[in-house]
């Protein structure tokens, strides 16, 4: 391991997570030379990373005094939101899924594909539209145009620009512009709606499920036979479900993330 470490090992980016690591709820505030001691380093090596951090807005400076800020929280929640989110939303989606009698599906955004992470059927013979591990093109699913709405408009055109939208279904918008005006008003309603473009015969309701700081969110989408639902009842029976289980898994993802961060570093889980 020795000379892969000398090879590939970013020894200034150790050293400044030994500062952070150098701070515990016995050493909450410590001078320079504390860090130094604590984190096995130079006076001088501590000093370069306290500042570096505390212009990042990770530490603060108080006098000879340093401390952590509450912005270093952002590390670990990127971390804990990806373990999370999946475990917390399934039992709100089964609720869902068993509610309306439909498919109810989580999708995360991959590229210009849109993977599915979680499904959950109603407890009946069900129509399976969405497979857990499947990939969905996101120009031209519910699921996937609420993601992309969630891009910053230029990472949105990087990533679109000069791409085809596949042919599914006859129905499929093929025009690259329709689409991305398409996602414009998704960001202005909240929510999309795809009736026959994925696949022929099924309508899917879709909308962000938020999952922490600086993380992109997931969507939260269902899908049923058209013949079963007309468009104007999706938006007024369907759509409400679909908000009030987002803002449940959003909620419950959000107190279980508080639990994790508060709890004593010993008693947290795996």
């Amino acid at each position: 391991m020795g000379d892969e470490r000398s090879r590939d090992f970013v020894q200034s980016l150790a050293k400044g997570l030994d500062v952070i690591a150098s701070f515990t709820a016995e050493r909450r505030r410590q001078t320079l030379s504390e860090v130094a001691r604590n984190a096995g380093m130079t006076r001088a090596s501590a000093r370069r990373f306290l500042l570096t951090l505390t212009e990042l807005g990770y530490v603060e400076r108080d006098g000879d005094r340093f401390s952590l800020r509450p912005t270093v929280l952002q590390i670990g929640r990127a971390y804990l939101s990806m373990l999370t989110m999946p475990d917390i939303a399934e039992p709100h989606m089964r609720a869902l899924a068993s509610s309306l009698g439909e498919d109810v599906g989580l999708v995360v955004l991959d590229g210009l594909d849109g993977v599915v992470v979680v499904e959950c059927e109603p407890g009946r013979a069900a129509d399976n539209f969405v497979h857990v591990g499947e990939r969905v093109p996101a120009l031209a699913s519910a699921s996937g145009r609420v993601l992309l709405a969630q891009l910053p408009e230029d990472e949105l055109r990087a990533r679109t620009r000069g791409q085809l939208v596949p042919q599914l279904t006859p129905s499929t918008q093929r025009d690259l512009s329709a689409v991305l005006e398409t996602v414009q008003a998704i960001r202005r309603t909240g929510y999309a709606i795809v009736a026959d473009e994925y696949r022929r015969g099924v309508q899917s309701v879709a909308m962000p499920v938020y999952a922490g700081i600086n993380q992109h969110p997931a969507a939260l989408v269902v899908s049923v036979r058209s013949r079963s639902v007309t468009h104007d009842e999706l938006v007024t029976k369907v759509l409400p479900q679909l908000q009030h289980t987002a803002h449940r898994i959003e909620a419950d993802y959000t107190r279980t993330l508080d639990d994790r961060l508060s709890a004593p570093s010993g008693r947290q889980r795996a």
